[in-house]
């Protein structure tokens, strides 16, 4: 196989000396002044070889131009653009050292062309030539070996490159201004973006006390404002979002924070908060699971996001009266993974659309609405999960509307600890959450449960308070003590009353509390809420 190009290649860069006291520059004067060294020999010497006509012509056809010296530097041929090049009489390059017309250059440099050619290496240098006015231009210099009598000879090929510096230069100022009109973009962005963020997180949370009654009553006509006015704070913080995730995206900054969730709990939830603008458009939204219990490792801020956008675009491009179906199953032909499936019957989009609909800022046609970035940030996203994101329109059988289909890869089930002296209590917790998928350990004392949490490092922990020994306050405030077992979520089930101080430790660790007999359903939905985290668009 031949050798790289690039690595044959020795690049010099040179920088002028801006007619400092070099040797080189010394030598330069002296030559302008006629001092060249025995001239006379090195003109025969050059006749010689313009006595061949092929040699000739092949020398004044080269558009460079051409110095032709010694194995020492010493000129000894040249065309007729080289002496265009240096405004110099031809009696006056002959016998000149070529490092004389080059600004900075010394006799180093000689010795590394010499050693690239022992090594079969060619030599392009970039630097500074001198005319004979003193004048510079910018050159691209190739020397490489010839032989044309035996001694061998050196071979300079210059390019003038003062236009291609010139168009550079303007490039790079072209560029500088376009960069900092982009940082100054960017920032005003970032800027309004998060302006408007504060405000929007305000509005959504007066909005949810509203709507939980904090205030008092609401009546059903209040709600039904309440409930559009909280659909759309939150869609529009969801586009805010967007914007500033694209910015860190785009100086990957962009970081996930991690946990194992239920997905099913987490596209549910997000589904939820998009009823209402559904229902305003008479369409059928509908969210199943296909009876299974998958885990994922994600970060549950951002996929709900995902899933906001997904689901939000069906809505916003099927027409009234349409249907919008999401669904989550295992994937058929990638084991270990999952995937949430948006179908809708509304406009669909054209087929030579849809390699692009996930690019920044694209849309398709003349759209009321939207600034091109849910999808393009939902496949950044996904992808950086390890998942993908795919479009068909119309889905598969369908004539009209679109299937976004988003995978995932799935997770091990997160781990439950148990902890009641009852074994009756504690053999209906197992069923209860071993049906959703997750795995269970056991305790029936404080001290023991201490222990298996520090064996187990289990990622939940649901207790009974009062329990032999060591109840379950004291065994929430040991865990809360050491920073290894502080982040693990604690879901307490009591039936004895909580005492006030109980009540207050419990509500200064944000600790959630189910009386016994509990309803299955509260016991799943407190746990999933505590994989889930408190996120912008929680309801619990």
């Amino acid at each position: 196989m031949p050798q790289d190009e690039s690595a044959r290649t020795m690049r010099i860069d040179i920088h002028p000396d801006f007619f400092g006291e070099s040797l080189a520059r010394k030598k330069q004067d002296a030559a302008f002044l006629g001092q060249s060294h025995d001239s006379t020999s090195v003109v025969a010497r050059a006749r010689s070889w313009r006595m061949s006509a092929d040699y000739e012509r092949l020398l004044q056809s080269i558009y460079d131009g051409v110095l032709i010296t010694d194995l020492k530097g010493r000129i000894l041929d040249f065309n007729d653009r080289a002496v265009d090049f240096f405004l110099c009489p031809e009696a006056e390059l002959y016998g000149r050292h070529v490092i004389g017309l080059i600004s900075g250059a010394d006799e180093s440099l000689m010795d590394a062309i010499r050693r690239n050619l022992e090594n079969h290496r060619h030599t392009l240098i970039e630097a500074h030539c001198v005319r004979r006015d003193k004048t510079m231009f910018p050159a691209e210099i190739a020397v490489n070996r010839i032989d044309l009598d035996g001694e061998g000879q050196l071979c300079f090929f210059i390019r003038d490159i003062t236009v291609r510096k010139k168009e550079q230069a303007a490039l790079e100022a072209a560029i500088a201004k376009l960069e900092e009109h982009d940082r100054s973009r960017t920032m005003f962005v970032s800027n309004v973006s998060h302006e408007l963020r504060t405000p929007l997180t305000s509005m959504i949370y007066a909005v949810s006390n509203l709507l939980k009654g904090v205030c008092g009553p609401v009546p059903e006509r209040v709600r039904r404002y309440l409930e559009i006015l909280d659909g759309d704070s939150r869609r529009l913080l969801n586009t805010v979002n967007d914007i500033l995730d694209l910015r860190k995206i785009e100086s990957n900054t962009l970081t996930l924070a991690k946990t194992r969730v239920p997905l099913g709990r987490l596209v549910k939830r997000s589904v939820d908060s998009l009823f209402v603008q559904a229902e305003r458009k008479m369409l059928k939204l509908s969210v199943s699971d296909c009876g299974g219990n998958w885990f994922v490792d994600c970060d549950p801020l951002k996929m709900e996001r995902v899933v906001l956008n997904v689901v939000g675009n069906a809505i916003k491009f099927t027409p009234e009266g349409g249907v919008v179906d999401v669904a989550i199953d295992e994937h058929p032909y990638r084991p270990g993974h999952v995937r949430i499936i948006c179908v809708d019957n509304g406009i669909g989009i054209p087929a030579e659309a849809l390699p692009r609909v996930t690019e920044r800022y694209f849309t398709v046609g003349e759209q009321p609405s939207g600034c091109g970035l849910g999808l393009a940030i939902s496949k950044e996203i996904v992808e950086m999960h390890g998942g993908a994101i795919s479009i068909a329109s119309p889905p598969p059988g369908c004539e009209k509307g679109t299937a976004v289909t988003i995978t995932l890869p799935t997770a091990a089930p997160p781990t439950v600890l148990l902890v009641d002296d009852d074994r009756s209590v504690l053999s209906l917790l197992q069923e209860q959450v071993r049906s959703r998928g997750y795995g269970v350990i056991t305790a029936e004392t404080g001290m023991e449960a201490l222990e298996k949490i520090s064996a187990f490092r289990p990622d939940l922990v649901v207790l009974d308070l009062v329990l032999p020994g060591m109840d379950g306050t004291e065994v929430v405030l040991k865990m809360r003590s050491e920073k290894e077992l502080a982040r693990i979520p604690v879901i307490v089930v009591t039936g004895a009353g909580v005492s006030r101080a109980k009540a207050e430790i419990l509500a200064g660790f944000s600790i959630p509390a189910l009386a016994k007999p509990w309803q299955e359903d509260d016991l799943i939905d407190k746990i999933e809420n505590a994989f889930l985290g408190a996120t912008a668009l929680s309801r619990a």
